[in-house]
């Protein structure tokens, strides 16, 4: 059949249109986009316009909402795609590589003697920080500026070339002990860094970076971070141990996820037999007016606190690890998102005026030594993946023994006598103890407010009774006498500390046994005549409350020194001398560590240094205190 003949045009056309299309099928052969980004990965910098993040993209394609980190995060594997090449070609990825994410903690279990690999793109190196959350109103006093808005939106705002990439590794669970009686911890897990490409499994012999790991945490900061970065977690074999490790292995490029601070950030007040109460340092040192000092005064307590009898070793070998503490830890004190614990969290102003938070932890053992962590879970606001400082920060343990008695009882919040929180004698079938000592001191400085009111206190300077103190001084000083005189700190009888007065050696125990002298040579006859040892300074203590035998901690000295130069000698105050009564009324502070004098307000022994200013009102310090005479008319 003969072809129909084309016309000039018409050949003209068809001519064009095939050569058309070879040209669009040899286009498509050759160009491939992906295959283009794929060869361009390792020159993507921040700020390069040409070659954006990728992690753009979840913003691009609308997936940012629909992706959110939470304690479930999803492993990904990273295996780099090449369009148009086998994967015999280019090589294979390591077995079991796992991508990390921004501040996302890659969780594991892993056996002993398993080593599980991990990597941070380099992608998601130069790609966007995390935004900024709000945290602490302002940094801590004790030089920890993370966790702060003010710090989080400085570093979102900083660029670096390099990067500077934060490191952590928290062991949240670990193998237990297979002897019916454990004396130590499980290995510690090992954490090997590798920047090169070509040792993408470090491990024991092949790392660039070994990261120290103790107490169930290991953290590192890398400078200089410019390319993937690979990471070799090892559990070590035990014969002594079964099961498994848990941990959250995770990479910021804002701030340390997780930290632990080897730094006393939590002082012991005092206990009683169930119960102690402890404070934190000073938040800030922010002036009272100060907008910084009012945030932190009506902030919802941000702190928490892991307490842990000391006979309990659950916890040994993760005691730095903010999840291992959450996981094991006795007693759980105010971390976000636990239900009501046995401790009682509040802001307080109390010893010095800086705000400070309050920790009162109950239900605890008499006659027990406890381990307390302070800690704060996430920034204090947020907490978990995704956020910056979401993993929480962990300080060193304070340490304390609870009382054995039972006649001591912890009681803090008074109304009139605020500076009051520490055990004062008390009786189990005596209730409202608090307003009981409140109460009798208030009503007692009414009669001394009668008589000051005589004194000329509003009057010119030259007329008044001294140039250096007024009236005001004088009440100040009368309030905190009467404070420390009326409401006595109490220690159990069974003590031996020699700064120790017995007190109320006339009555029987609460347990309504007679003391005798098998019980303490002390319980002699020619004793239970002597008035400051058969009865309390304030009478009402023996008949009202009837706590039985028990010893005080005597004011300090200074207490009553500082009323006598604060107040007109009118009023007639005097304090006993030396030899001839003091020993016996006032106590001496010994800058030993203990509690040797009362001062309402003061802590645990924490510095030797003289406050100043607003600062926190120090034990070992001679602080102004005591006197010997009640003027009650």
């Amino acid at each position: 059949m003969q072809s129909p003949k084309l016309t000039p045009l018409q050949s003209r056309f068809a001519a064009s249109l095939a050569a058309t299309v070879i040209l669009v099928v040899f286009y498509l052969n050759l160009s491939n986009p992906h295959f283009a980004y794929a060869l361009e990965t390792d020159s993507i910098r921040q700020g390069d316009r040409n070659h954006p993040p990728l992690l753009d993209l979840y913003d691009r394609l609308d997936l940012a909402e629909q992706y959110e980190w939470d304690d479930d995060e999803v492993e990904q594997k990273y295996e780099p795609e090449f369009s148009g090449f086998d994967r015999g070609i280019i090589g294979r990825a390591p077995s079991e590589l796992t991508s990390l994410g921004n501040n996302a903690p890659g969780k594991s279990n892993i056996q002993g003697n398993e080593q599980q690999y991990w990597v941070f793109p380099n992608e998601t190196l130069w790609g966007p920080q995390s935004p900024a959350t709000p945290g602490l109103p302002s940094p801590l006093e004790d030089g920890t500026d993370w966790g702060t808005s003010q710090n989080l939106q400085k570093r979102q705002d900083t660029a670096q070339s390099p990067r500077v990439v934060y490191i952590s590794l928290s062991t949240c669970d670990q193998p237990s002990s297979n002897s019916s009686n454990p004396n130590g911890a499980p290995p510690q897990l090992e954490l090997y860094i590798s920047q090169s490409s070509s040792n993408p499994n470090p491990g024991p012999e092949n790392y660039e970076i070994v990261v120290p790991v103790d107490g169930g945490f290991g953290n590192w900061t890398l400078d200089n971070a410019a390319n993937d970065l690979y990471f070799g977690v090892l559990a070590p074999a035990s014969s002594n141990f079964n099961g498994v490790y848990n941990y959250e292995l995770t990479v910021s490029i804002d701030a340390p996820y997780a930290s632990y601070q080897n730094t006393t950030f939590l002082y012991f007040v005092d206990s009683d037999t169930n119960s102690a109460l402890l404070v934190t340092n000073d938040t800030t040192n922010a002036p009272s007016n100060s907008s910084i000092y009012q945030q932190w005064m009506s902030m919802s307590p941000p702190f928490s606190v892991f307490a842990q009898n000391q006979n309990d070793t659950a916890i040994l070998g993760i005691h730095r690890s903010f999840c291992g503490l959450k996981n094991h830890a006795q007693i759980l004190g105010n971390p976000i998102g636990q239900p009501a614990s046995s401790v009682d969290v509040n802001m307080t102003a109390r010893a010095g005026g800086q705000p400070k938070e309050q920790f009162y932890i109950q239900d605890l053992n008499g006659s027990s030594a406890y381990y307390v962590f302070p800690a704060i879970d996430g920034n204090s606001t947020q907490a978990g993946g995704g956020v910056v400082g979401g993993g929480g920060m962990v300080w060193a343990p304070t340490n304390f023994t609870t009382k054995s008695d039972g006649n001591c009882q912890i009681i803090f919040g008074l109304s009139f006598c605020s500076d009051v929180a520490y055990a004062v004698p008390s009786n189990p079938d005596f209730t409202d103890l608090a307003t009981f000592y409140d109460n009798n001191a208030s009503s007692l400085y009414l009669n001394f407010n009668k008589s000051l009111q005589q004194i000329p206190c509003d009057t010119t300077s030259s007329a008044q009774y001294s140039l250096a103190r007024n009236c005001i001084d004088c009440a100040n000083a009368y309030k905190q006498w009467l404070c420390a005189v009326v409401v006595p700190r109490c220690e159990d009888f069974s003590s031996d500390h020699s700064w120790l007065q017995p007190r109320n050696i006339g009555q029987n125990f609460i347990n309504h046994t007679e003391p005798t002298l098998a019980d303490n040579p002390i319980f002699s006859v020619e004793n239970k005549g002597i008035s400051y040892l058969n009865s309390s300074r304030n009478p009402l203590i023996d008949t009202v409350v009837m706590p039985g035998p028990y010893k005080e901690v005597l004011p300090c000295k200074e207490i009553c020194y500082e009323l006598v130069r604060s107040c007109p000698a009118s009023l007639g105050f005097v304090c006993p001398y030396p030899g001839r009564g003091l020993n016996y009324s006032y106590g001496t502070n010994q800058s030993n560590g203990y509690v040797t004098c009362n001062y309402p307000g003061a802590a645990w022994y924490m510095s030797v240094g003289v406050p100043q200013g607003g600062s926190f009102v120090l034990l070992t310090v001679a602080i102004s205190t005591a006197l010997f005479v009640m003027h009650f008319a």
